[in-house]
């Protein structure tokens, strides 16, 4: 820039000199200041200029750079966004996949739940069909009973508990009303000194459990036994001949049982008898 306004003013001085020698001198002296003042104020314009275009250059400079600034700024906001964008889509991807694992767990436990109900269910209703037999009666409250020439069924008249009705205390029997397994007990008490005290279990026609005892003044027999029973089978107790026993208001001999659960009548449990 500054090569080029220096041949401009070379070119103006030269133009100058050769105008003077071709006119008079008068004319040429004058001609010749004018020119070197126009051609200096020339310059200065020309200087004024360059300053303004080096101001007017370094703002562009740094408006450029500003600008720089600002796109990097832009560029490393974008990044960011990025950075997060690919974040938070990664988080939603997780999400999603935790929600659908959480629905597939949700549909198991709903599944189990309703097999649990469905088993509760059932429990419900086969507790609610199995029948409800239990009883416990008393012997008598007259005292002694016995001895008698033959062995001789015992009538527990003394009724306590008869749920489902199955012990008859006119018979002293009970009546198996469904196929099962049931639990019963006895005892037997004497208090007097010397008296020979025997009493058997009988289940139908056979007799399954036998006790006996000489009393010496106060003396309980208590046994138990657990059977499977088809319906219509019967338990009952005897005294053996020739044997007393005892009671009173005190419930001292006494006849118990209930069925433990029902059997279908196609099941079969098998059995086994010791050496």
């Amino acid at each position: 820039m500054r090569g080029n306004l220096l041949l401009v003013l070379l070119f103006c001085l030269s133009g100058t000199s050769a105008q003077g020698e071709s006119g008079d001198a008068d004319q040429g002296l004058q001609t010749s200041g004018q020119t070197k003042r126009d051609i200096w104020n020339e310059l200065r314009a020309l200087r004024d200029m360059l300053v303004e275009q080096k101001v007017e250059l370094r703002n562009t400079k740094a408006e450029v750079q500003t600008q720089r600034d600002k796109v990097a700024g832009l560029e490393k906001e974008h990044i960011e966004h990025a950075a997060e964008h690919a974040a938070l889509v990664f988080r939603v991807t997780t999400s999603e996949k935790e929600a659908a694992a959480l629905r597939e767990e949700l549909d198991v436990s709903k599944t189990e739940l309703q097999l649990t109900r469905n088993k509760l269910d059932e429990i419900e209703r086969t507790i609610a069909d199995t029948p409800k037999l239990a009883f416990s009666a008393g012997l008598s409250t007259s005292g002694k009973i016995g001895p008698f020439n033959t062995e001789t069924t015992l009538v527990y008249k003394r009724v306590f508990t008869n749920i489902g009705g199955a012990y008859n205390s006119n018979t002293g029997i009970f009546t198996a009303p469904v196929k099962g397994v049931y639990y019963f007990r006895f005892t037997a008490f004497s208090m007097q000194r010397g008296d020979w005290m025997a009493v058997n279990l009988y289940h139908n026609t056979q007799r399954l459990l036998h006790n006996s005892e000489i009393a010496d003044h106060h003396t309980f027999i208590a046994n138990a036994l657990i059977l499977q029973l088809e319906q219509g089978s019967v338990v009952y107790m005897r005294l053996h001949n020739g044997c007393v026993l005892y009671d009173d208001s005190n419930a001292l001999t006494t006849f118990s049982g209930f069925l433990l659960f029902p059997l279908r009548p196609s099941d079969v449990i098998p059995t086994f008898s010791g050496a």
